[in-house]
């Protein structure tokens, strides 16, 4: 295992201006993220920003923003910010392993707080919950949602997928005492990963705990395979599932994943999430802000959900 390295650097802003999006600012901490989740469609941002290559870089190379909080609190503190939500950590997690040693998304929350800034928030760390003191308060006085993500919970998947991450029941306590406090925290079911964790019993699975751990909301995502990220991740299925690959090279010949499948994938879903009184999907009627980076990575998130026309099967 390569131990990572912490590259210290300032920013001269901290709020990304995000176009095209129901969101329109959205903040990143840190570049580059040690949790190495196989599917991470970050790996593209941090490419293209000129971070570094988007695999091995992209785990072992984290850009630490040390002025970051101090940035964010100038911008806040302007006469023409109007407030708006701004969300915190999809092309990083902003509480990645370094947040213990560095803190700066708690300063960044601290930064927000003092102006009662609305706030989305996406995270797979229970590291969240040290900073209940400032996200309680925050969230008596503005909008605030946290997602923590959860792919799977079988646990020997979990270990393939997001090698460097908690236990994901590890998370949805986290997220239930978080609820309990007044923080209004939920699940995102993402990415769905075709052939892999689109089975009934795999989103079952993952809705029933939700439940089980009284998340407030359940949303989810599919897998979307940008460039950079597509080769990285197909890498991964031609190692663990080969007879999966043929089917994705069918499948992905661009980003998206096929209409027909989405559609049925929606139909599956939506029956899951009603039986556990998930009525509406957040993540598509807006009714939480989904967090993100800049506006190219944010789309990878698979949202927006369009594609190509070739059916790639749904496991049942």
């Amino acid at each position: 295992m390569v131990r990572p390295q912490y590259v210290e650097v300032t920013c001269k802003s901290a709020l990304n201006r995000v176009q095209g999006m129901p969101f329109k600012w959205s903040l990143n901490p840190y570049a580059g993220c040690v949790h190495a989740c196989v599917y991470c469609y970050a790996r593209s941002h941090y490419a293209l920003a000129g971070h570094g290559e988007p695999s091995r870089e992209f785990e072992t190379r984290i850009l630490v923003k040390t002025n970051f909080a101090e940035v964010l609190r100038r911008e806040v503190g302007r006469p023409r910010w109007t407030f708006e939500t701004v969300a915190l950590g999809t092309v990083t997690d902003c509480y990645q392993p370094a947040e213990g040693r560095y803190r700066i998304t708690r300063a960044a929350l601290e930064a927000l707080r003092e102006v009662a800034n609305p706030l989305g928030m996406v995270t797979k760390s229970p590291l969240v919950l040290r900073d209940l003191d400032i996200l309680a308060p925050l969230a008596r006085a503005a909008r605030v949602r946290v997602f923590f993500t959860v792919t799977t919970v079988d646990l020997d998947l979990w270990r393939r997928l997001e090698p460097g991450t908690a236990s994901p029941f590890r998370r949805l306590e986290v997220m239930r005492r978080l609820n309990a406090a007044g923080v209004r925290a939920g699940v995102l079911l993402a990415p769905i990963l075709p052939g892999i964790t689109d089975s009934s019993d795999s989103l079952d699975a993952v809705a029933r705990a939700a439940a089980d751990h009284d998340a407030a909301f359940l949303g989810t995502s599919t897998l979307r395979l940008a460039p950079l990220v597509k080769e990285q991740y197909l890498g991964f299925v031609s190692r663990q599932y080969p007879d999966l690959l043929e089917r994705y090279d069918r499948a992905y010949f661009g980003s998206n994943a096929p209409r027909e499948y989405q559609r049925a994938l929606d139909e599956r879903v939506d029956r899951i999430r009603r039986r556990y009184g998930f009525i509406s999907d957040s993540m598509r009627t807006g009714e939480i802000t989904p967090p993100a980076g800049q506006a190219a990575a944010l789309a990878e998130t698979g949202v927006r959900r369009v594609g190509p026309q070739l059916l790639l099967p749904i496991v049942s």
